[in-house]
């Protein structure tokens, strides 16, 4: 078993007394023909200042999705390409109206000239903690992972902006208490017995830990993490942007999950190539917005197969979206990504490419009836297709995304079983105005990574998961895309009342965790047809109570969670009870309790 910690790993992505020296050294090696073409569009083109970006999942990047939602105007940015620019963040603010309400204030950084050309601003500084009392619980929160017992975590830092360049950096740094908690029965073990750090499966010789680095707990101590968090260097010119990151991405509109990326998972360093603001099209026919990535992501310190797949990895990543003039406040994209393992002799041109691959051959290999078409490729490719539609007249919007874990054998296969491999978010918002606070804005979704019933005549995997890259589409142990993760579905329902100086909200949420695994078993272990165990699906419901209140420049948030866990571990499976009265019962209550502070400039 490899025991490696965690935050070593964090910290050994670059030393920090040794940044500038490695993004050079980078810039010049790696990236040189993307360098010289960024400085050939410099060269051509008239410069202007902009701002910094937002991290995803920061007030002001929840604040600008609402102002958007309320605001009259045409809805330039499609929030399906995040983080983004404080300039377009400040655009909509200043059109938002001249409320006295906290929701409605624009925020800015106090900056510092530092020269004619150089302007230092800063991050506001958020402390929160949360406490599960029994079960880890939580999604969408970076490099944490939220365990049983405290998780303190701070983020803060500066910017430093100029006409044609900007350095953010904002580290998120954690604690992780990482108490004790109830093993379920299917994490696999060592051959002495001792437990494995790693995703719980149903059969040793095919369990999820052979298909993705995803440790049901991160070792048995307490530790801390310190990353980089959202952290850049950014070349901008015209719009357009070019530079190497940290950050999380967001694409996709889902606004609980999006199914390629999010920020579940620490992010991805990577170099990148971009639009900054909406790229205005050829002959009025629209905007378009975009990101290429070329990543590396990591392991966890948990990831145990054998030598030949602890191996360094490479992802190729593109997200492109389509706003048209003709049919405004609608947005289209679609986004694709490519894992592989860097071969010994290093990567080759091609593979800075891969996104552009097209299907394969079938006739490369012949379907031996056990995976589908992506498991006999190196290269594991996830994509999707999505929406969003903003009605300003209604203060309302509705979104959608269409995933696929990989693709077809050919455009005949995917006429035949467009579902094989799909997964799915449906969602909208609606602002309803009230009488007795400012509004009430309402969020409803719905997400499903369980694979549908096409493996009744053709096997279907695991998604986020694959047998060539064994990590699966993770970095450092955590999921990149929907925090549900593999064979998961979720329905939320959340109601949030604003008022001038702060808002209250609860949720209601089931979250059905990994049925693919039910079904899986109950298939292998029951092949018969007929009643089989119906009872024991293990299902998440989760009820919240959050809040957030602004007391001058400090803005106070607190939430609790009651989670219950039925048939929580799964111990029951294949004891098949003879009606719902006779069923063995397992379900475990967990609460999750947060506080948050954080320092508004305004």
């Amino acid at each position: 078993m490899r025991t490696g910690n965690q935050p070593n790993e964090v910290l050994g992505i670059i030393k920090p007394n040794s940044l500038i020296s490695t993004l050079l050294y980078t810039a010049t090696t790696k990236y040189k023909a993307i360098v010289l073409l960024l400085i050939a569009l410099i060269a051509a083109a008239p410069l202007h200042l902009s701002a910094q970006t937002i991290p995803v999942g920061d007030f002001r990047d929840t604040q600008f999705r609402l102002l958007q939602l309320m605001s009259d105007s045409t809805a330039e940015i499609s929030f399906m390409n995040r983080p983004v620019s404080h300039s377009s963040y400040q655009k909509t603010v200043q059109n938002a109206g001249t409320s006295a309400a906290w929701w409605a204030q624009p925020l800015q950084s106090p900056s510092i000239e530092l020269s004619d050309d150089f302007t230092l601003g800063f991050y506001e500084p958020r402390l929160a903690g949360t406490y599960n009392n029994e079960l880890p619980y939580g999604e969408n929160n970076g490099a944490a992972w939220y365990g049983r017992g405290m998780n303190t975590e701070f983020q803060g830092g500066f910017h430093l902006t100029s006409h044609f360049l900007d350095i953010n950096f904002r580290p998120h740094i954690i604690y992780q208490q990482n108490k004790k908690f109830r093993v379920p029965r299917f994490v696999p073990v060592e051959r002495d017995g001792d437990i494995r750090y790693v995703a719980e499966g149903t059969l040793p010789e095919d369990t999820l830990a052979q298909r993705i680095d995803r440790p049901y707990r991160f070792g048995p101590d307490s530790y801390s993490t310190y990353d980089w968090g959202h952290s850049s260097v950014r070349f901008h010119a015209q719009g357009l942007e070019l530079g190497l990151s940290s950050e999380p991405l967001w694409w996709g509109p889902g606004v609980q999950y999006a199914l390629t990326m999010s920020n579940n998972a620490p992010g991805v360093p990577h170099a990148f190539l971009g639009t900054r603001a909406p790229f205005e099209l050829p002959w009025n026919i629209g905007h378009l917005q975009l990101k290429w990535i070329w990543g590396w992501p990591r392991d966890s310190g948990y990831f145990d197969l054998g030598k030949r797949y602890q191996r360094k990895r490479f992802m190729n990543g593109l997200n492109i979206v389509y706003s048209p003039s003709f049919l405004p406040n609608f947005h289209v994209g679609t986004s694709r990504i490519i894992h592989q393992y860097i071969p010994d002799e290093g990567l080759k041109a091609a593979d800075y490419f891969a996104i552009f691959r097209s299907f394969p051959n079938p006739e490369e290999k012949v379907l031996d009836g056990f995976r589908d078409a992506s498991h006999y490729q190196e290269k594991n490719a996830l994509s999707s297709v999505f929406f969003r539609w903003v009605l300003p007249e209604s203060d309302a919007e509705f979104y959608g995304e269409f995933y696929k874990e990989d693709h077809n054998w050919n455009f005949r296969d995917f006429l035949m079983e467009p579902q094989h491999g799909r997964a799915y978010t449906l969602g909208a918002q609606k602002i309803l105005q009230s009488s007795w606070i400012d509004f009430v804005k309402v969020n409803a979704e719905i997400n499903s990574l369980i694979p549908p019933r096409v493996d009744d005549v053709r096997p279907q995997t695991y998604y986020y998961t694959h047998k060539k890259v064994k990590q699966g589409h993770t970095n450092r142990g955590q999921v990149l895309g929907a925090a549900i993760g593999p064979g998961s579905s979720s329905q939320y329902i959340g109601i949030d009342g604003y008022f001038k100086n702060g808002k209250v909200g609860i949720f209601a949420q089931r979250m059905v965790e990994n049925d693919h695994l039910h079904f899986e078993f109950n298939q292998r272990w029951y092949p018969l047809g007929g009643f089989k165990d119906q009872y024991r699906h293990q299902v998440k419901l989760n009820i919240g109570l959050n809040g957030k209140y602004r007391i001058s420049n400090l803005l106070l948030g607190a939430s609790m969670v009651w989670n219950k866990n039925y048939n929580y571990g799964r111990f029951n499976y294949g004891r098949l009870p003879i009606s719902w009265e006779g069923r063995y019962k397992d379900d475990l209550i967990n609460m999750q309790y947060q506080l948050s502070v954080q320092y508004l400039f305004q």
